[in-house]
């Protein structure tokens, strides 16, 4: 099926492919989260529930679709129980651009149908129990920045892939 929005990706991953630690990311960096929103803002999320539960609450002025047969009807929220009806919702609410935030399983379903795909590599080897290795096979970097978070002192490189098949 066709739909009238660009499909992207954003993720952050560390030296050694960490996503994800007990239920959050394994870090705090506030220019990468500045750097997550300013993609975001204004579009809508697809996510895993585990991902939403790491919110710290709704993200503003975005549209949060969750993927889940068993999370209950929460406020503010679509629940949709596959890739294929996140998909269409997204469609029915008109969206411009829709973002996959995660987790593994939403990246692992999807990430290749992506169009553009925004990467935060953090110069980092932190703890975790969640990894996801990226393999930008079908994309290509259109755009790569480096930039060091002024309080936290480490080193991102923001890469943007752009789908070449």
């Amino acid at each position: 099926m066709s739909y009238s929005f660009s499909l992207e990706a954003i993720l952050a991953i560390g030296l050694n492919d960490a996503i994800g630690n007990r239920g959050t990311l394994p870090w705090h960096i506030p220019s990468e989260l500045r750097l997550f929103k300013s993609i975001t803002e204004g579009h809508t999320l697809i996510m895993g529930k585990n991902t939403f539960a790491s919110l710290p609450s709704l993200l503003s002025n975005r549209h949060h679709i969750i993927l889940s047969n068993t999370m209950p009807v929460t406020d503010g929220v679509y629940i949709v129980p596959s890739m294929s009806a996140a998909l269409k919702k997204a469609d029915e609410l008109h969206s411009e651009k829709v973002l996959l935030i995660g987790g593994v399983s939403v990246f692992h379903e999807a990430l290749h149908e992506c169009s553009v795909i925004h990467v935060s590599r953090v110069m980092l080897a932190p703890e975790a129990d969640t990894f996801y290795a990226f393999n930008p096979l079908h994309h290509r970097i259109d755009e790569s920045v480096c930039f060091r978070d002024p309080s936290t002192q480490v080193d991102i490189i923001y890469q943007k892939y752009k789908r070449i098949i």
